[in-house]
């Protein structure tokens, strides 16, 4: 690896850095970079960071980068050029990429390598969201790990926050509690926009005033109120230069949807360009859009504001805020490669539009701007509201799965309350056979039956994201989700339609076209997308004892302790000490009951993993499905007065034991499965550590326990970040110890009434 960072970026992209871009790299990244539009902010973003990581500051580089898109944006094409250079600058995969936007943001992956270099590319609201214990598209027990990986050892950047509303407040709020409460290893943030001046954040500021010097006409069109649509397809067919790109950027997905069927209707060969496809729609609408200049129209919603590589010789916008304002026109003229300057045409939008905007392109009406100039205007714009403070963010580290009251979500830190409906639920397109459909019927909501019980959970490239208002306007049973308390396929109710949900729709009813993506009036018939080969059985290949698991679990967290950075000795004992003890809880006669259930030569002695799988094989299920062998670990080591921080550790290791505990669905009196007086046998470890027979008491737990994790919570030395991390440390030491007996599985039948709940 060389460590010449221009040969590095030449290597990377095949042109030679900017000297900002070269002054980051040996200097490292500031608080706030001001660069204009087209100035090369994502290498900025990405290069920099990368050069320092695996060559010239390793040990004072955070691990990983998380480039943070706005909600709305393409994250596809900035992930995609990420990994043409990472293929060039790192091939043997010494450094990971992920996606998290879309359908893509069910990517777990990263959490598994808390110690490996990693680039996280996705949208403000996934992000944020897993930042804030409430990660959208992310099973609630999970979010812990996203959470304190997020606040460890990670640079946060901001691509244009100004676009982002509330969550630019809750950026900056985020950086100031990491630096209050502290993290285990350091976290950064640096904010890139072209027009914020970064009022309230502390830290070095670079203007870099590097960049293409292009220029764009402005004009203004007068457009009546009648027929909108069609007199603005009008108005951009006569601007449209023949043998160039005409990009039209509209407000709503509406209107852009309107525009688009306007000028399809002239037979010019015109894109829809918007986040609402399933993935590989996306990228082939993308390539088309974006390739090789041609003679094509564009109609685009505010998705083409940042983070997408797109110019125009021609850009028809409507009014927008300033900060958007800035960015469409970033998107006419972009590399200068039309010397004669781009025509940036705007109009007022049916609801009309912000004044100082207007004041400032009427002002400047037949004059060629450049990005300079853009970036240099002044426009008063409302300030966001304020972000998260301590309270708030403390509230939130409860991750129990009981409360989605509108308080106890992260939404209103991520978007303003107004446009809570346009966030995404995932959906997926299936087909499954009718109820009834006789000759001559029709097909209608009654006649569907829902997806099979042995339905697949839908994956990430069949999945389309969909605002929440429309789905909330489709009729009763037309949505099913997978109930998470018994895995069977159930139609969603309003209440269960949070950003993120998974959902399938009956493909008869149409609702997507491969053009247009969510298209909520087409009738046409949905052509599911292809189904990805359907992959072996793949799970636990022998019988593993209850000892065996726990010291292998204890090994694998030293080494992950080795790899990571320096952590104080007692809390680096607390984890290994709660990855040996993570899983006394099943040494419970119901788990022990569960591993044997079906299978015909269990070994003697207690076990941990069972051969073929930790389920029970059908048709045994189990005698009480919500139990949880992490609280029977909680409870032993209560019992034996085992350090507070050692025992929550333990229990957390699912992500179901952490701050409140209920217990679940209707297994009252039980409290997740354990019973008030059940009896534990006793249990010796290869260590030498005994842990007596026990009797179970519950009645009290809920209290107490919650009154202990809330203790550590707020320790000093520990804080909601740390604790987090510690967290995460036995949990992904439980996964590697559980992976070494890991492989492919004879194939297991499903019982007619349904798949089994529940895993180890």
């Amino acid at each position: 690896m060389t460590a010449d960072f221009e040969t590095f970026v030449r290597t990377a992209t095949g042109y030679t850095p900017y000297p900002y871009q070269s002054k980051l790299a040996a200097e490292g990244l500031p608080t706030l970079l001001k660069a204009p539009t087209g100035a090369g902010k994502t290498v900025a973003a990405v290069l920099p960071w990368l050069h320092r990581r695996l060559v010239t500051a390793p040990e004072a580089t955070p691990r990983r980068l998380v480039l943070v898109l706005p909600r709305h944006s393409l994250a596809d094409q900035t992930s995609a050029r990420i990994r043409q250079w990472l293929d060039r600058l790192a091939p043997t995969g010494e450094v990971g990429l992920h996606l998290l936007a879309g359908g893509a943001a069910q990517d777990g992956a990263w959490r598994r390598g808390p110690e490996q270099t990693a680039i996280l590319v996705g949208t403000h609201d996934v992000l944020l969201s897993r930042a804030l214990m409430r990660g959208h598209a992310e099973r609630r027990t999970m979010t812990p790990v996203s959470y304190a990986l997020l606040h460890t050892d990670t640079q946060w950047v901001f691509d244009e926050p100004h676009l982002l509303g509330p969550a630019l407040s809750t950026g900056v709020q985020l950086q100031r509690l990491r630096d209050r409460l502290g993290t285990a290893a350091a976290t950064r943030t640096m904010w890139m926009s072209s027009t914020w001046d970064g009022a309230g954040l502390d830290g070095p500021v670079l203007h870099a005033s590097d960049g293409p010097a292009t220029l764009r006409r402005i004009a203004r069109l007068h457009l009546g109120p009648g027929h909108y649509p069609a007199a603005l397809a009008g108005a951009a067919t006569a601007a449209h230069v023949p043998g160039t790109r005409t990009v039209v950027v509209l407000g709503s997905l509406e209107r852009a949807r309107a525009v688009h069927a306007a000028l399809a209707a002239t037979g010019r060969e015109t894109i829809l360009l918007h986040p609402h496809f399933r993935a590989a729609d996306r990228h082939r609408v993308l390539r088309a859009a974006t390739e090789d200049e041609r003679d094509l129209l564009v109609v685009a919603t505010a998705a083409v504001e940042a983070g997408l590589d797109l110019s125009s010789r021609t850009l028809v916008t409507e009014l927008a805020p300033w900060a958007s304002l800035v960015q469409r026109a970033g998107r006419c003229n972009r590399h200068g490669e039309h010397p004669g300057g781009g025509d940036l045409l705007w109009c007022t939008p049916p609801e009309g539009g912000d004044a100082a905007t207007a004041a400032w392109l009427t002002a400047h009406e037949g004059r060629a701007v450049t990005p300079a100039e853009l970036q240099a205007a002044r426009i008063d714009e409302p300030l966001p509201p304020p972000g998260p403070g301590r309270e708030d963010l403390l509230a939130l580290f409860d991750s129990a799965p009981d409360d989605d009251t509108p308080a106890a979500t992260a939404d209103r830190w991520i978007c303003e309350p107004s446009e809570h409906a346009t966030l995404p639920a995932l959906v997926a397109w299936r087909t499954w056979e009718p109820a009834h459909v006789g000759p001559g019927d029709s097909v209608g909501a009654a006649d569907s039956v829902g997806p099979a019980e042995d339905e697949p959970d839908p994956a990430s490239d069949e999945l389309c994201p969909v605002p929440l208002g429309d789905l909330r306007a489709l009729p009763a049973g037309r949505a099913w989700l997978r109930e998470e308390l018994d895995g069977r396929w159930r139609p969603a109710r309003p209440s269960d339609l949070h950003p993120g949900t998974r959902l399938l729709l009956d493909a008869r009813y149409g609702g997507y076209l491969p053009d247009r993506g969510w298209t909520p009036a087409s009738t046409a018939p949905v052509p599911p997308e292809a189904a990805a080969p359907e992959r072996p059985p793949y799970g636990c290949t022998s019988w593993i004892g209850l000892d065996q698991h726990l010291q292998e679990t204890a090994e694998e967290a030293r080494r992950l302790l080795a790899a990571l950075p320096e952590l104080p000795a007692d809390l680096r004992e607390a984890v290994i000490r709660a990855a040996r003890y993570h899983d006394l809880g099943k040494c419970h006669d119901a788990f022990q009951a569960k591993l044997r259930a079906g299978r015909a030569d269990p070994p003697d002695g207690l076990l941990a993993k069972s051969r073929n799988g930790a389920a029970p094989l059908p048709p045994h299920r189990p005698a009480r499905p919500h139990f949880r062998h992490e609280l029977v670990s909680a409870l032993l080591l209560r019992h034996g007065g085992h350090d507070a921080l050692v025992t929550y550790l333990a229990a957390a290791h699912h992500g179901h034991v952490r701050i409140t505990v209920h217990p679940r669905g209707e297994e009252a009196p039980l409290l997740l499965g354990v019973a008030d007086g059940d009896r534990t046998p006793p249990v010796e470890l290869s260590t030498g550590e005994r842990f007596p027979a026990l009797t179970l008491h519950t009645a009290a737990f809920p209290a107490a326990w919650t009154e202990r994790a809330l203790a550590l919570r707020d320790r000093p030395d520990l804080g909601p970040f740390r604790l987090a991390f510690l967290e995460t440390l036995v949990r992904v030491a439980d996964w590697r110890a559980s992976a070494r007996h890991d492989g492919p599985l004879p194939p297991v039948p499903v019982p007619p009434d349904g798949p089994t709940p529940g895993s180890a």
